[in-house]
């Protein structure tokens, strides 16, 4: 692991050889670089470090397509990464870009296209260059939305990214215990030019306006990048030790998580941690990105014990003497506002509805859509067999041809009925709960 260290006194390719040496750095290392100033100083160590150990490093930087000069940055970043003797290529964020949320999905793209870059050079971990500061005003954006301490922790400095139904990728993040003071004056004594992002400018981004609120309070002595970013890590500690007390308590509950996607309790407890424990069941059945907070999410299981409640996709209810977390039958089949989700075509392996990645196995012609109501039906006797709630049958994929269901992959007790290849499921309940895997949605 890449050492979570408070700010070092300085920059140097020794000190940086060893954070990578001390994280088990793999020989292929895929650097984002976007031309700024961090940036240029990850790639300007790693060409260090690559000539003093010999790894392979493949440079990558992202053209979003969203503003004028970008190109022109793209262009410039390549050539620096060529003079430093690392390939570099620039990628492309194509397509209809959304009207809201931009930002966010400018990210997720980001990521997406990085992480099939970084497979495709065999790189084993992805660089990115976050900064001790950056680490300081993520959590100040957190901290004003009202976050609790899973939100406030600091970023990890090694932690695992996926995009769709691919396998995870080590992110590290080498340069979060240095300044941007510290990677300026680096930059400066070794003379490395770098462009500054006309966005960083920008105050109608949030980020912007929150850096130079840091700057002004820091002048004052009254908060400091320091400070919040000590927070962070201290906060980051205390929810590795709650997690690990709401894992111990889901086996004390007599929890279970089930092959088809769905958990169930033996009972509840009002125990510390079950607020945490209840967003952690919710997010590993939902289609969310993102745990609900663990209030609201307390609340759901309060309702759900006198009948049943819905939050964040997820149907809580009493079934059989037990607390079941299921996926939300209206949030794929359609309700007022929300339509049903289409039929997607299984020609590769697909994530779907972030629970499930699908294989087709060799097998064509096929489509992924929930069961839908008539399920049982649909499945016929062996329906029987299944052990959970009839509502959770309705929200499992099956797979479709020409309108005909094929398989239901999800339950293994279902024959698979004219096909020659063998598709494959794998429900993500596990990674979605221990939460130790970020993975973007394909689209």
């Amino acid at each position: 692991m890449v050492a979570d260290a408070p700010a070092s006194p300085d920059i140097s390719p020794e000190a940086f050889a060893a954070i990578l040496t001390s994280a088990g750095a793999p020989g292929v290392l895929a650097l984002a670089v976007s031309g700024g100033r961090d940036s240029m100083a990850l790639a300007r160590l790693c060409a260090a470090y690559s000539a003093s150990t010999g790894a392979a490093i493949h440079a990558f930087t992202v053209d979003h397509g969203l503003r004028e000069g970008a190109a022109a940055e793209a262009a410039r970043a390549k050539a620096w990464c060529a003079a430093l003797g690392i390939p570099h290529q620039t990628l492309r964020w194509t397509g209809t870009k959304p009207a809201t949320g931009l930002q966010a999905a400018a990210r997720a793209a980001r990521y997406k296209l990085l992480i099939a870059a970084a497979h495709e050079c065999g790189a084993g971990a992805l660089l990115t260059a976050h900064t001790f500061d950056d680490q300081a005003e993520t959590m100040f954006m957190r901290l004003a939305r009202g976050a609790g301490a899973r939100g406030l922790a600091a970023m990890r400095a090694d932690t695992l990214i996926a995009a769709g139904a691919g396998v995870p990728l080590r992110l590290l993040r080498p340069l979060l215990g240095f300044s941007r003071t510290e990677i300026t004056s680096y930059l400066a004594s070794v003379g490395q030019d770098f462009v500054e992002d006309p966005s960083n400018l920008d105050d109608r981004f949030e980020r912007v306006r929150v850096r130079a609120l840091l700057a002004a309070l820091a002048e004052q002595s009254l908060l400091t990048a320091d400070a919040l970013a000590a927070s962070a890590q201290k906060l980051a500690a205390a929810d590795m030790v709650a997690r690990r007390y709401e894992s111990e308590l889901f086996v004390k509950l007599g929890g279970c998580l089930y092959g088809w996607g769905g958990v169930s309790l033996d009972r509840w407890s009002d125990d510390f941690g079950a607020g945490g424990l209840a967003a952690r069941l919710i997010h590993a059945v939902g289609g969310g990105d993102y745990a609900p907070d663990p209030e609201l999410a307390l609340d759901a299981v309060a309702r759900a014990e006198s009948g049943a409640a819905t939050l964040a996709g997820t149907l809580v209810k009493r079934w059989r003497d037990r607390l079941w977390f299921l996926r939300e039958p209206s949030a794929l089949l359609g309700r007022a506002g929300v339509a049903p989700l289409p039929p997607a075509p299984l020609d590769g392996p697909l994530l779907w509805d972030r629970r499930f990645i699908l294989d087709p196995g060799g097998e064509t012609g096929l489509a992924v859509a929930p069961l839908g109501a008539d399920a049982a039906a649909l499945i016929g006797p062996a329906a029987a067999r299944f052990q959970g709630p009839p509502e959770a049958l309705s929200t499992l994929p099956g797979l479709w041809r020409q309108g005909v269901l094929i398989a239901a992959p999800a339950l293994p007790f279902i024959g698979r009925m004219e096909l020659s290849g063998r598709p494959s499921c794998r429900a993500l309940t596990i990674e979605r709960f221990d939460g130790e895997i970020l993975r973007f949605a394909s689209n």
